[in-house]
């Protein structure tokens, strides 16, 4: 019985691991939010794990080390952008928050995306993450049913 309790405990270490490395977590509060298990206990998996999510201080739980560092798989990036731009042009959602609520990544993760992308969101302060151009101005802003 406890073989199978520690296999499931490596498995959420694991699972951790994988979403840090996809940029769904920066911090041990989101990781508790989304995967329904304590504060306490997403952090001891992530001490076990040697995964430098922060603390309510944005303080990292463990050193950061050339081998515990965030591996982001490209690939998987650039479709997350693509997504994120995708949703900004069909008008699905057009500020950090809604991007973030439709995605299911922190708010942090989609303003890097974006950035990364030139997509140009709106933020809290009603201020674009990156400002329009030729490029990224999208074709309803300028027609009259924008409003």
């Amino acid at each position: 019985m406890a073989h199978a309790s520690n296999e499931r405990r490596n498995q959420n270490i694991m699972k951790l691991r994988q979403a840090f490395n996809d940029e769904k977590y920066n911090t041990i509060s989101q990781a508790a939010r989304d995967t329904g298990y304590t504060y306490q206990t997403v952090k001891k998996w992530a001490i076990d794990g040697d995964i430098p999510l922060l603390d309510e201080n944005g303080t990292s739980i463990v050193k950061i080390t050339e081998y515990n560092q965030r591996k982001v798989n490209e690939k998987r990036r650039i479709e997350h952008i693509n997504k994120l731009n995708e949703i900004f042009h069909k008008k699905e959602a057009i500020t950090v928050s809604a991007c973030a609520s439709k995605l299911g990544y922190p708010e942090e993760t989609i303003i890097s995306w974006a950035k990364q992308g030139e997509i140009p969101l709106l933020m809290a302060n009603n201020e674009l993450v990156v400002p329009f151009n030729e490029y990224n101005r999208p074709y309803w802003l300028d027609s009259d049913d924008f409003l």
